[in-house]
């Protein structure tokens, strides 16, 4: 909508935009408002646990109150309606009524396209041709380029539809724990489809070359293991659902890893090579300059969503030997940057609130298949936010990671009493 300056900094940390897929949620948001003005629910709202809710609002008052401080105060109150509407959609899926069909086919269907797409580009690759549908034109001479060294030479990751191959590695990662949790209760033609759907999904998460959507993978997958075992019929799950498609997704795994080990192994860090000891080294002088910022700044921080602007205007020697002004690939170190130090800590409160209350209450709890999928796709994207920072200020994560939430609270309010 408005480009603005600085130029060094990438557009989409400084400029007003609207998304395509805004039109969509932002619709849905507010006919669901137009819904409860014209007819006002005959039950309470429900707000989530305090735990959850608590923290999502302290995150957005604070994103207000240090608005007119912040390094950009513009672009601060642009975040902090945009923090705003993403708490509504919070509140909006919490309570309506859906079941988990209503959201796993749909994200079933797009995680298809999205690996048909990321598969044919990492076969010929670079890019298909699609900008209309809102890829992202990248090849080997494309500067910019996220890459690997696979056999002998430098290859393109896939992105997808996505920006990155980051943010496509962490939306199948998102997917596939949640179609997993799915899968586990469900018979017949549904169950066939979503293994192909989440076998399919696996592939093309591989292709991405994404550490920390591989890593979210790994660590979800334990959780919803370790929650299935505690749901209904848990034997029966595990005898006639999880063991077919724990074949297929090892296999999947496995020849991957045989086909491609020497990147896999560099990716993973058991091998040294200069691409990827380019991109460490970047990671660590961004982490140090988000240090630079909050001591600079830690009450009110520097604004939300101010971090590439702040490291441009208040200490571009922090990253001189790279000049590329992104957020920190760390959540909760940006968080506490643009927030300040009790921004940081709320975070964390928020982050670790699902499992505070799953422990405190895992012998009164009963949990289903579901709820273990969407608890596990949020300890993915918990893991997720210590690696990379798009479930924070990118639109796309930012609307995983509530979509994350909602589905939780959701659920979770659905086995006790409200």
């Amino acid at each position: 909508l408005v480009h603005r300056p600085p130029e060094p900094v990438f557009y989409e940390l400084h400029d007003f935009l609207i998304y395509a897929s805004d039109l969509f949620w932002w619709g849905a948001l507010g006919a669901w408002a137009l819904g409860l003005w014209l007819r006002p629910p005959p039950t309470p709202w429900r707000m989530g646990p305090s735990l959850l809710i608590g923290p999502m609002l302290g995150l957005w008052a604070l994103g207000a109150l240090g608005a007119a401080f912040a390094v950009d105060p513009a672009y601060a109150w642009y975040q902090v309606a945009r923090v705003g509407l993403v708490l509504g959609l919070y509140l909006m899926l919490l309570n309506s009524p859906w079941r988990p069909g209503l959201i796993i086919w749909p994200l079933a269907a797009g995680a298809t396209v999205q690996a048909i797409i990321a598969l044919l580009q990492f076969l010929q690759g670079h890019s298909l041709g699609l900008r209309r549908l809102g890829e992202v034109p990248f090849s080997v001479e494309t500067p910019g380029t996220s890459v690997v060294f696979l056999q002998g030479r430098i290859w393109p990751r896939a992105y997808g539809l996505t920006q990155h191959p980051n943010m496509l590695g962490g939306f199948l990662m998102f997917f596939l724990l949640l179609a997993i949790g799915y899968y586990l209760s469900q018979t017949g033609w549904r169950r066939l489809a979503l293994m192909g759907m989440i076998g399919l999904g696996l592939t093309a998460l591989m292709l991405t070359f994404s550490r920390a959507a591989w890593l979210g993978t790994l660590v979800g997958s334990a959780i919803l293991l370790t929650l299935a075992t505690r749901s209904v019929n848990a034997q029966r799950l595990r005898r006639e659902s999880l063991l077919p498609l724990a074949l297929v997704l090892l296999g999947i795994v496995a020849v991957f890893t045989a086909a491609n080990w020497p990147t896999v192994s560099t990716r993973l860090g058991f091998t040294a090579q200069a691409l990827e000891a380019r991109s460490v080294q970047e990671r660590w002088t961004l982490i140090t300059a988000a240090w630079t910022l909050l001591r600079q700044r830690p009450i009110l921080g520097v604004g939300l969503g101010n971090f590439s602007v702040a490291l441009y205007r208040l200490a571009p020697e922090a990253i001189r030997p790279f000049g590329v002004y992104q957020p920190v690939h760390n959540v909760p170190l940006l968080v506490a940057a643009e927030l300040g130090l009790l921004g940081g800590g709320l975070w964390l409160l928020l982050s670790l609130a699902p499992w505070l209350l799953l422990w405190l209450s895992r012998r009164s709890t009963p949990l289903t298949p579901w709820m273990a999928g969407v608890s596990g796709a949020l300890a993915g994207l918990m893991v997720v936010s210590w690696l990379d920072f798009y479930v924070w200020f990118s639109q796309q994560g930012r609307l995983m990671q509530w979509l994350a939430w909602a589905l939780w609270a959701r659920e979770w309010e659905g086995r006790r009493p409200i």
